[in-house]
C-alpha cells in the first residue's frame, strides 16, 4: 500500500541511524486506520511493520527506548522485551512533542499514573465476550467488573495494573491511620485515611497516594476493591510529609436494588493504600455499624434468609424439630436458595403451609414489620 511501499528502505535508514546513536528513541503508535472517532478498535495490537522495525533497531542497539502515542491501549508484548524504559505519551495535542522531550531529557520528572490497566490480550478484557453483541443488541454481561475491578476481582495477571506509573525518583509509604466518625443510620459516616510519604530517591518529584476500600463480607456483589481517594503529593528529594485522604459514607455504599439507594451493609471493612490496584502495602481493617437492610421474612424468602435471621432461624427450628428432627446444615446448603412456599410444597416437609403460614405471621407480629400488601392502601 502507498502508506507501507517504502518501509523496507525507512527500516533499513532507522538500524544505521541507531547504531550510531548512543540512546535509541523509537516513538510508536497507532494509525488513523486502527483508531478513530466513529468506529470501535477491533484489536489491541500495533501494527505489525512497527513490531518489526522496533526489533531490528533494538537488535543493532539495545539501549532503546519506547515512547508511544496512542489514544486507547495496546498490549505490549512484543514491545517490552526490547525497550530500556517507555514512556506513554496518548494523544498530548501541538505540545506533545516538547512535553515528550522534556521527560526524556529530565527536565520534568514525570509523575502520571494509568487510568486504566494495560492488558496481556484483549481475550482478559472482561467484556470480550460480550462486545460488540449482534442484531444491535450489546449485553453489558461485565456488570460492576469494568477495568481493574474485573482484572483485580479475576486475579489476572496483567502488563500494567490501573494507577500504576513510574518516575526519576521512588517514594515510600508508611505508618496508615484510618479513623471514621459519624453514622450510617444520619448519613454522616466519614473516615480520614492518613499515611507518611517519603521521597527516597535522588531527584525531586511527585507521587500519588491511592486509597481503595474492601468489602470481604459483602453480601451482594461486589468488586474485589475500589479506588476512593487519592492525593498528589510533590516532595524534594529525601523530604518526607503527611497526607490525609477524606472518605464520604458513598465511600463504603454500594447499589441496593432491593431499597432503590446507596446502601452500607454493617461489617468490616479493609481500607487499603498505595500507589496502583496492585501495589497497596498498607492495610487497615475498620468496623462500621448500620441498620440492618435485610429485608421482612415472608413466605416467599428462602431458606437461607430464614435462617440467617436469629428470630427467623428460631421458628424454622422450632418447626423441624417437631416433625423431623433438627435442620440439616447440609441440607441447607442444596436448598437454602428456594423460596420457603416452595419448600413447604414438598411431600415429607414437617414446615408446610400452614407451619409457613404460622412462623410468617409470627415473626411479623414479632418485628413490626407490614408486608409489602399491608403496607400498601386499598
Amino acid at each position: 500500500s502507498p502508506e507501507t511501499r517504502d518501509d523496507e528502505a525507512l527500516r533499513a535508514e532507522a538500524v544505521e541511524v541507531a547504531t550510531q546513536a548512543g540512546t535509541v528513541v523509537v516513538v510508536l503508535g497507532l494509525p488513523a486506520a486502527d483508531e478513530s472517532e466513529g468506529f470501535d478498535r477491533t484489536h489491541l495490537e500495533l501494527p505489525t511493520n512497527q513490531l518489526e522495525t522496533l526489533a531490528l533497531v533494538a537488535a543493532a542497539n539495545p539501549r532503546l527506548v519506547v515512547v508511544l502515542c496512542n489514544g486507547s491501549t495496546v498490549v505490549l508484548g512484543d514491545v517490552l522485551p526490547h525497550s530500556r524504559a517507555l514512556v506513554e505519551a496518548w494523544l498530548g495535542g501541538q505540545a506533545a512533542g516538547g512535553g515528550i522531550a522534556d521527560v526524556l531529557s529530565g527536565r520534568v520528572n514525570p509523575s502520571g499514573k494509568l487510568a486504566e490497566t494495560v492488558p496481556h490480550r484483549l481475550e482478559d478484557s472482561s467484556s470480550y465476550l460480550n462486545f460488540p453483541g449482534d442484531s444491535q443488541v450489546v449485553r453489558y454481561g461485565e456488570g460492576l467488573f469494568v477495568g481493574y475491578r474485573g482484572y483485580d476481582a479475576s486475579h489476572l495477571d496483567v502488563a500494567f495494573p490501573f494507577g500504576f506509573g513510574l518516575s526519576y525518583t521512588t517514594f515510600v509509604v508508611s505508618d496508615l491511620e484510618v479513623s471514621t466518625s459519624g453514622s450510617v443510620a444520619d448519613q454522616t459516616l466519614a473516615a480520614s485515611v492518613g499515611v507518611t510519604v517519603a521521597n527516597t530517591g535522588d531527584v525531586d518529584g511527585a507521587e500519588v497516594v491511592q486509597v481503595y476500600v474492601e468489602d470481604p463480607g459483602s453480601s451482594v456483589t461486589r468488586p474485589l476493591r475500589e479506588l476512593k481517594g487519592f492525593a498528589r503529593v510533590a516532595l524534594a528529594a529525601g523530604a518526607s510529609t503527611r497526607v490525609s485522604v477524606a472518605l464520604d459514607q458513598r465511600s463504603f455504599s454500594f447499589w441496593s436494588e432491593r431499597h432503590g439507594r446507596w446502601a452500607v451493609e454493617a461489617g468490616d471493612f479493609v481500607v487499603a493504600v498505595g500507589t496502583s490496584s496492585r501495589d497497596l502495602p498498607l492495610r487497615q481493617t475498620v468496623a462500621v455499624d448500620a441498620p440492618s437492610l435485610a429485608g421482612p421474612l415472608t413466605r416467599d424468602s428462602t431458606l437461607q434468609e430464614w435462617v440467617a435471621d436469629p428470630r427467623g432461624r428460631q421458628l424454622v427450628d422450632r418447626e423441624v424439630a417437631a416433625g423431623q428432627g433438627a435442620l440439616d446444615p447440609e441440607l441447607v446448603v442444596i436448598i437454602g436458595n428456594m423460596p420457603m412456599s416452595t419448600l413447604a410444597s414438598f411431600g415429607g416437609m414437617s414446615l408446610d403451609h400452614d407451619a409457613l403460614d404460622r412462623i410468617s405471621r409470627e415473626w411479623r407480629d414479632a418485628s413490626s414489620v407490614p408486608t409489602e400488601q399491608e403496607a400498601t392502601p386499598s
